[in-house]
């Protein structure tokens, strides 16, 4: 059986994170601004979206992990934004805890590598449905 998430909402949060490659706050904030102003939903941007990086990814290994863990476990987060995506997702996927995510799906949404995150449902047991 098949978990749709529950649509969003105005007012419901969506968190953005960058699990992979590098991406500068200021290439994201008309869409932060779009997403809170014009559409009327809440935005927490994570650790990884503006980091300090220097290198092609978004941070370590470690960080982006615990920066998308963190969206993906927090009961108040309706949906996930990869706001890049990269090869830096195969690094993660199998080190992803999706206890709390089984109990409640959420919207995630990326492109490139993200979509191995989606595939990779089928490795787990269980099935969501994903963007």
């Amino acid at each position: 059986m098949i978990t749709t998430p529950p649509y969003l909402q105005p007012g419901d949060l969506i968190g953005i994170v960058c699990p992979a490659g590098y991406m500068a706050k200021e290439k994201a904030a008309e869409c932060i601004r779009v997403l809170e102003e014009e559409w009327g939903y809440r935005v927490r941007i994570g650790k990884t979206l503006g980091s300090a990086s220097e290198t092609y990814f978004s941070g370590t290994a470690e960080e982006r992990l615990a920066d998308l863990q963190e969206m993906m476990d927090d009961p108040e987060v309706k949906a996930i934004l990869c706001g890049r995506g990269g090869y830096g997702m195969t690094h993660l996927v199998d080190q992803l805890n999706f206890k709390k995510f089984r109990k409640q799906p959420k919207w995630i949404v990326g492109y490139s590598d993200i979509f191995f995150f989606s595939s990779r449902r089928r490795h787990t047991k269980f099935d969501c449905d994903w963007s």
